[in-house]
């Protein structure tokens, strides 16, 4: 709901959607037009997941998060706890992240993203998305497949959406 509201995409208010909604054994359940707003809030922000808009930034950056790490005494922990202003001078301040750094936030124009794995391809990296959440909610404490098939179709046909991309600077 958080990221729905950010991006414009959620027409009710979240105070009210959380009225609507119960934790039952740990599994999210609520009513079928609140169920429908989830899941169209769910597979919104998977393609957004799975779009160049996400996958080329946020490789660069998880790429240049490994080379800061590999070229500083920065630890994963410190790392994790950098602001993004804090991130972003950390990669400025060090010789091998501060070019590219400047590009992915001065020239992503430049910047390539092909679905697929490319192992002969000799220019970028490969990228993969760990995870594309797709939980279904209860629908009146039903299943999803049964209080609402085309909810669920809808759900499932995120399981299509590409998780794997070669990425490069041209």
């Amino acid at each position: 709901m958080r990221s729905g509201r950010a991006a414009g995409r959620l027409k009710t208010d979240p105070a009210v959607m959380l009225c609507r909604i119960d934790l039952r054994d740990s599994v999210v359940s609520t009513d079928r037009e609140t169920a429908a707003t989830l899941v169209d809030l769910i597979t919104a922000q998977a393609r957004l997941h799975t779009s160049w808009d996400n996958v080329g930034p946020t490789s660069v950056a998880r790429r240049l998060a490994g080379q800061l790490l590999d070229a500083t005494p920065l630890t994963p922990d410190e790392l994790a706890r950098l602001t993004d202003p804090q991130f972003w001078s950390a990669l400025d301040a060090c010789a091998s992240t501060r070019a590219e750094s400047a590009m992915v936030r001065y020239e992503l124009h430049r910047l390539e993203v092909r679905v697929g794995h490319a192992p002969d391809e000799q220019r970028g990296w490969d990228f993969s998305l760990r995870t594309i959440y797709r939980s279904a909610p209860l629908v009146a404490g039903q299943r999803i497949e049964a209080s609402a098939p085309e909810l669920a179709a809808e759900l499932a046909a995120l399981g299509t959406l590409p998780t794997t991309f070669r990425v490069w600077w041209r």
